[in-house]
């Protein structure tokens, strides 16, 4: 199933592609993937801070993309917070996973 795209993701083109990336790739993860957990949790973090910080600068931005500020602030936020939680996800999930690869080891 493809993501619908809406009119502000135009406004973030690169972002919208990362954002998809890690997406797609959270999707396809499994509990046996770990590591994998581990690599999409930090692109997941970094990504967060980028729509924060875009969040953050939302009166400047509006105003330069030729959109409301209350627009511009739910939508980043959304962004921000979607990342945020496949980041807490997947932090756990390689915690677990280290565990479980900890104990085996024995």
């Amino acid at each position: 199933m493809g993501r619908k795209t809406i009119e502000l993701d135009d406004l973030f083109p690169e972002d919208i592609e990362k954002y998809c990336e890690i997406a797609r790739n959270y999707m396809e993860l499994t509990t046996e993937n770990f590591a994998g957990a581990f690599e999409i949790a930090q692109k997941a973090w970094a990504l967060a801070d980028r729509w924060n910080d875009l969040q953050a600068s939302a009166s400047k931005l509006a105003a330069m993309k030729g959109v409301t500020k209350t627009e511009l602030q739910k939508y980043c936020y959304g962004k921000y917070r979607q990342m945020q939680l496949i980041h807490e996800h997947c932090r756990s999930l390689w915690r677990v996973g280290e565990e479980i690869n900890k104990y085996n080891k024995r």
